[in-house]
């Protein structure tokens, strides 16, 4: 089966040039891979759209975070136990320090770009 055809008005057929530095392409490289898209691509979504297209998240990425999110429901859990006196208050900073820690690494697993 043979791809459908683009009305003229849409086709893009006009070439567009313009000069980055090594820096810049390399920015625009990475962007574009952390999308999942083409560099031209990403550039109009951001040009036409007025925003960038959303990053995929890796399956492992996405699979530590599900796993960080179960970790820091049992944490809440047990800062409530220890809040209500069921467990010892010792361990109250600890499951703070902890909380705070998972925190950090969700941020850094989402925002790794």
């Amino acid at each position: 089966m043979a791809r459908p055809r683009i009305s003229s008005d849409q086709k893009r057929s006009i070439k567009f040039t313009f000069r980055v530095t090594e820096q810049e392409l390399n920015k625009l490289a990475l962007l574009a891979e952390t999308c999942g898209l083409a560099p031209g691509v990403l550039i109009r979504e951001k040009i036409f759209k007025g925003r960038f297209p959303i990053p995929k998240t890796a399956k492992l990425d996405l699979n530590t975070y599900l796993e960080l999110k179960k970790i820091g429901v049992n944490l809440n859990q047990l800062t409530r136990q220890v809040n209500s006196g069921v467990l010892p208050a010792e361990l109250s900073s600890k499951l703070t320090e902890l909380l705070k820690q998972q925190g950090v690494i969700i941020n850094l697993l989402l925002h790794d770009c």
